[in-house]
């Protein structure tokens, strides 16, 4: 006879079912026996799926699933806060045009290392020197950008790529406040003249 609860086979001399202690059920009859045995034989014809139980026991999930869910999700939500604290304390102030424009135009007309010549005609002379070559890949000339944090500075660049991925870059951090220009890569110590 199976135990009706955990479908272990239980010997006919035992009183309780060896795995779940059910106590083993009374037989009234021969009518019950062969009822019993119809059910076995439609259980062994149609076997359960191995997702599926039987009579309705519901299936306990593994003991780690838990912990695991709730550690993914507490990474979840560290991340998406750290992203937006990034992104509301760190975005960049807005410079007015008005106050930048002039900057740049300063910038370009400031006399350049070589005698006679401003910056942007040093520079200029130096992206066609490059196209003449055969070397210019991309040129994107002057852009300008705040610098994070600051309401009185901004990044002014000027760059062009050569074919073998050799970016030339000079670029100089603009101080409205202070009306003053600091070189900040080699090609922009080398053009600009203090």
């Amino acid at each position: 006879m199976n135990c009706p609860r955990c479908h272990t086979e239980v010997p006919d001399d035992a009183l309780r079912c060896a795995d779940c202690k059910l106590p083993k059920p009374k037989r009234p009859g021969g009518q019950a026996e062969a009822t019993e045995q119809k059910a076995e034989a439609q259980t062994k014809k149609a076997p359960m799926p191995a997702n599926k139980s039987r009579k309705g026991e519901v299936k306990q999930k593994p003991k780690w699933v838990t912990p695991v869910a709730g550690g993914a999700s507490i990474l979840l939500l560290c991340g998406v806060g750290f992203y937006l604290l990034h992104f509301f304390s760190y975005s960049p102030q807005d410079i007015d045009p008005k106050a930048a424009l002039p900057m740049l135009n300063k910038l370009r007309q400031s006399p350049s290392s070589q005698k006679g010549l401003s910056v942007d005609d040093l520079l200029t002379h130096e992206l066609e020197k490059s196209r003449r070559v055969g070397n210019l890949l991309r040129y994107q000339g002057w852009t300008m950008k705040p610098v994070n944090g600051s309401k009185t500075k901004l990044l002014i660049s000027f760059s062009f790529e050569e074919t073998d991925n050799t970016q030339k870059r000079a670029e100089w951090v603009a101080d409205l406040a202070q009306d003053t220009f600091t070189p900040q890569t080699a090609l922009a110590m080398a053009v600009y003249r203090k």
